[in-house]
């Protein structure tokens, strides 16, 4: 039994396959094993981002642009290592790529799509300046509440003009792109899909928030979690409204954080 999908027509175009032909795999619904499959994938992204890390960390530590000191516990990291530690985002790619190919799905089905859309990148801009409104007072009121951010949040500065550049980049690339890509076309699209399946009431309210919950607590990072969540949210919604084109969703995420490193830069920068 298939369910309407929302990129059914498009997934007919990219296969050429009609919709009810016997054998065809089209995305319509999600039962319970196939949601499991879905968020071991995206844990599975999160592993290989740690696996990532770690090896990018050992040429840095060669460069003595990390400094680990297992005794007493001191930690000096570099704000230039950061900026390249965060290239091993590019490993969410992973996961949801093999997806598809296992699959047989078009790259669509993960959100890669008309990925030159004037409207949904000035909508990714809109986003982007609101979300960094809503960063900054969540973040204002946490900090009120529990005290300033523990050690590393000040990691993410740019200490010259070409590395705050390297950090635009980074931050539309691999950070925007790629957490986009696995949290919202990837996973929150599927758990729509779960949910829809279920006859779920409100089955994409239910998927967002469940969804931004996840992109926040995989951060693993406890005091940040209320002002992720509703960056998720934000996220999420413009995901759903576009009918899951991840470009507005991946510019609104690469500006607010971009922007954010920017501001704590300006001491450097001028």
């Amino acid at each position: 039994m298939v369910m309407e999908d929302p990129d059914s027509i498009e997934l007919e175009e990219a296969t050429g396959i009609g919709i009810f032909e016997p054998g065809t795999f089209l995305e319509g619904q999600i039962n319970n094993n196939q949601m499991l499959g879905v968020l071991g994938y995206t844990a599975l992204g999160m592993i290989l981002m740690i696996i990532g890390t770690v090896v990018i960390m050992i040429p840095l530590m060669a460069a003595n642009l990390i400094f680990i000191d297992i005794y007493s516990g001191y930690i000096y990291i570099d704000p230039l290592a950061m900026l390249i530690l965060t290239l091993a985002e590019i490993a969410f790619v992973i996961p949801p790529m093999y997806y598809i190919r296992k699959y047989g799905l078009p790259k669509s089905a993960i959100g890669i799509k008309n990925m030159v859309s004037p409207i949904d990148a000035i909508l990714g801009l809109v986003f982007g300046a609101t979300m960094l409104g809503a960063n900054i007072l969540i973040s204002w009121f946490m900090t009120e509440a529990t005290g300033p951010a523990p050690i590393g949040e000040e990691l993410l500065v740019a200490r010259n003009w070409p590395e705050m550049f390297a950090w635009i980049i980074t931050m539309l690339v691999f950070v925007g792109f790629t957490e986009e890509l696995i949290f919202r076309g990837f996973m929150q699209r599927r758990m729509e899909m779960y949910f829809r399946t279920r006859g779920t009431s409100n089955h994409r309210v239910v998927a967002l928030l469940i969804s931004s919950f996840v992109f926040a607590a995989i951060h693993l990072d406890i005091i940040g979690l209320p002002t992720r969540f509703v960056l998720g949210i934000f996220l999420g919604f413009l995901a759903q409204q576009r009918n899951y084109n991840l470009l507005g969703p991946s510019v609104a995420h690469g500006v607010n954080n971009a922007v954010v490193v920017f501001l704590s830069s300006i001491p450097f920068l001028f």
